[in-house]
């Protein structure tokens, strides 16, 4: 599993390491815009589709992330670029601490999903550039998501009760300010790309089918990945039937809901780091067709049961499925990101258009018909994706084509 660590000089390693710790960060912020977001409600009196708006500003970012990050290195170099890039997520999470006006916090949610998504740019091809596109370094880089969001939730909850929302915050925002300086002693041997050379523009990669697929399939995942990530603690809360298992039993529901937040990363990680032992014995096409048909299933059932048993046992299998997709669609698309900066750029850019969308219209839904509604159109996205995976296994050209 860490073979290809082996052929990496002290200085690819020390990289290496940089982006892991980039991505641990990057899943505290990613998880903790969820479990803050009912304290944002309570503290600025947002309404259900406001704060879908919001999410989905977390997803524009991201957006608008994966083509600039492709395109700023070519005139500030790699090294500049990533550090005043992945410093607007520091920047957005302060405004949320510091004042509530709708606008400003739209502004703030849209600045940490251009960090993040920077950071998600830059960290998915350069771990692929120094592991060759091995799959098993791509799921442990994941694996390092896993844990910030798997940790995340619980220091928050800890935080938010023992002293206030705006501490657990601030614990964000020092990780992510320890990143940026990590990323500003970086050492990188190709820092300045040549603007003459096509190579680092060109979109010519779009006209591959197998592209096509894979593009769709992140398009599927993040929009089932980020309403899921999004909502989760506020629809548990929100679902009667489940709070009076709770109150039954004296179990509080906002602390219920932040476990569960946390335990579907835990089997994430679990997940992630099963799938880079196994990807060097299985087809990571077949895992990834097989994981969806599972994330379907393990979905269902998270909105047809109601008793915390099943609940629980939904929200585990629906994260050990989920894990290793995203990871392993960065992996297969190797062929392309390793020769064009732009495909990586692409890839987040097209996946993000859809997470855009589905947190506003879950909550907008969720606000018209409950949160059972709202959360039923993730189910569509999830549908999606077992298609396009199947596809994926089936469309066998992977030649990315000349430079």
């Amino acid at each position: 599993m860490f073979s290809f660590i082996k052929n990496m000089s002290r200085a690819q390693r020390a990289l290496l390491f940089t982006c892991f710790f980039a991505f641990f960060c990057n899943g505290s912020t990613s998880l903790v815009l969820g479990a803050a977001l009912p304290d944002l409600k309570a503290a600025y009196s947002l309404s259900e589709t406001v704060s879908g708006f919001f999410l989905s500003a977390h997803s524009a970012g991201n957006l608008i992330a994966g083509f600039i990050s492709g395109l700023v290195p070519l005139w500030l170099g790699q090294r500049r670029s990533i550090v005043l890039l992945a410093s607007l997520a520091c920047i957005g999470l302060l405004m949320m601490i510091l004042w509530g006006n709708p606008v400003w916090l739209l502004v703030a949610f849209l600045f940490t999903g251009m960090g993040r998504g920077s950071v998600t740019n830059f960290d998915n091809r350069m771990v692929n550039l120094l592991s060759g596109g091995s799959p098993a370094a791509s799921n442990l880089l994941h694996c390092s998501f896993a844990i910030g969001a798997i940790t995340t939730p619980l220091i928050f909850l800890f935080l938010s009760t023992k002293v206030s929302w705006q501490a657990g915050l601030a614990y964000v925002i020092i990780c992510v300010g320890i990143s940026v300086f990590r990323f500003s002693r970086m050492r990188l041997e190709n820092d300045m790309p040549d603007r003459r050379d096509k190579t680092n523009s060109t979109m010519s990669f779009l006209k591959n089918p197998a592209f096509l697929i894979l593009a769709a399939m992140m398009f599927c995942y993040l929009c089932s990945e980020y309403a899921i990530n999004g909502w989760l603690v506020t629809y548990i809360q929100n679902k009667e039937n489940l709070v009076a298992s709770l109150a039954a039993s004296n179990s509080d529901p906002v602390s219920y809901s932040q476990t569960m937040s946390s335990l579907m990363w835990v089997v994430m990680l679990v997940g992630r780091l099963t799938c880079a032992l196994l990807s060097s014995r299985f087809s990571q096409k077949k895992m990834m067709m097989i994981s969806s048909f599972g994330v379907a299933v393990f979905y269902f059932l998270m909105l047809s049961c109601s008793t915390v048993t099943m609940v629980t046992i939904s929200v585990a299998g629906l994260g050990l499925c989920m894990a290793g997709i995203c990871p392993m669609i960065y992996s297969d698309a190797a062929v392309f990101t390793n020769t064009y900066p732009m495909a990586t750029s692409a890839l987040l850019g097209i996946g993000s258009s859809g997470a855009i969308l589905m947190p506003s219209l879950v909550g907008a839904l969720a606000e018209r018909f409950g949160f059972n509604g709202g959360m039923s159109a993730i189910f569509v996205t999830i549908l999606m994706l077992m298609v396009f995976a199947t596809l994926n296994v089936i469309v066998k050209n992977r030649r990315s084509g000349n430079p």
